[in-house]
């Protein structure tokens, strides 16, 4: 069913009429718009004849509005400033550059988010959406933008002893460009108490705590007591597992056991003093890296995130000599 053809007033004489209402002026009307004076009198008697209604009053030195005037230049005033608001919304919307994020859970609830504030003061053009994922980041899909994810370059050699990585960065390197952001190095950490506890200097005793685990990193334990000449060591005898390096860490901060967490993780844990770090730290085979695809690399929002995220990461680990000035 076909709708009623709307009876509307003469869209181009409600500019004229709202000038003149409000300088009570036809000659400033006239210079706010750029037209003639015989203009505006012109669009301002359209409206009066469509609306069968006189507005103004028109005296020899000066205009005033008559009272269905007044009320309706109150309707017309509301009328042309919303959509005045929503011709803004509409270009600030077609201004604004989205950048998808793909970033691992711990990075982005830990690092990434409580700086990111940073970036998009400096970029309002901006807006930023976060996806939190460990899988390999899809970027020909375009699920997202840009990534952050932790693991091994291909065709990198790695010292023979680094702790494996078992997470996969990206399936398709074709046309990827991949930008170390910091190195992964694991760091043994547990309360204070619990090296009180065991008796003498002997790592193997703090090692008799239980070993906490985190899902994503099962060869960490076991590939750092192999490198520190511990292998005939259980790691999984009397141990505990958690999904997340942040669950780890608070299991370690109530005394649960050691937890080997990656030193980013822990440098931007809020309660790090509340732990001890008794033992040897051991560098991953990979690094935390930026990935970002061909297609989108010269995309100026993405080269502006690119250019913010490579200053911040060396704060990563609250380095005083790389604060901010």
């Amino acid at each position: 069913m076909m709708s009623a053809k709307r009876n509307l007033p003469p869209l181009n004489a409600l500019r004229g009429f709202d000038a003149a209402a409000r300088h009570l002026s036809f000659t400033r009307a006239a210079a706010e718009l750029n037209v003639t004076q015989g203009a505006i009198s012109r669009q301002v008697r359209e409206l009066e004849d469509f609306l069968r209604t006189p507005l103004f009053r028109r005296m020899t030195r000066r205009i005033e509005l008559t009272e269905e005037g007044h009320e309706y230049f109150l309707v017309v005033r509301d009328v042309l400033a919303e959509l005045e608001r929503a011709g803004a919304r509409r270009q600030k919307t077609a201004s604004t550059r989205h950048l998808t994020l793909s970033v691992l859970p711990t990075i982005a609830s830990m690092w990434l988010m409580p700086r990111l504030h940073l970036f998009t003061q400096a970029h309002r053009d901006v807006e930023v959406r976060i996806i939190s994922s460990i899988e390999p980041a899809d970027l020909l899909a375009h699920e997202s933008d840009v990534a952050i994810r932790v693991g091994r370059l291909p065709g990198r050699d790695y010292p023979r002893h680094a702790a494996r990585i078992e997470l996969e960065m990206i399936r398709d390197w074709s046309g990827v460009h991949a930008e170390v952001l910091f190195p992964d190095i694991l760091v043994p950490v547990c309360l204070p108490t619990l090296i009180e506890a065991s008796v003498g200097d002997d790592m193997a005793r703090v090692l008799l705590n239980p070993l906490i685990h985190t899902t994503t990193r099962r060869h960490a334990w076991p590939d750092w007591l192999k490198a520190n000449g511990l292998p005939h060591l259980d790691p999984h005898a009397n141990a505990v597992e958690f999904g997340h390096f942040f669950m780890s860490l608070e299991a370690a901060r109530k005394g649960k056991g050691v937890a080997i967490i990656p030193d980013i993780i822990l440098a931007n844990y809020e309660r790090r003093q509340d732990l001890a770090m008794p033992l040897p730290t051991l560098a991953s085979a990979g690094e935390y890296h930026l990935l970002i695809h061909e297609s989108r690399f010269d995309e100026p929002h993405v080269q502006a995130f690119r250019r913010w995220i490579v200053r911040e990461a060396p704060r990563a680990r609250n380095d005083p000599s790389s604060e901010k000035s």
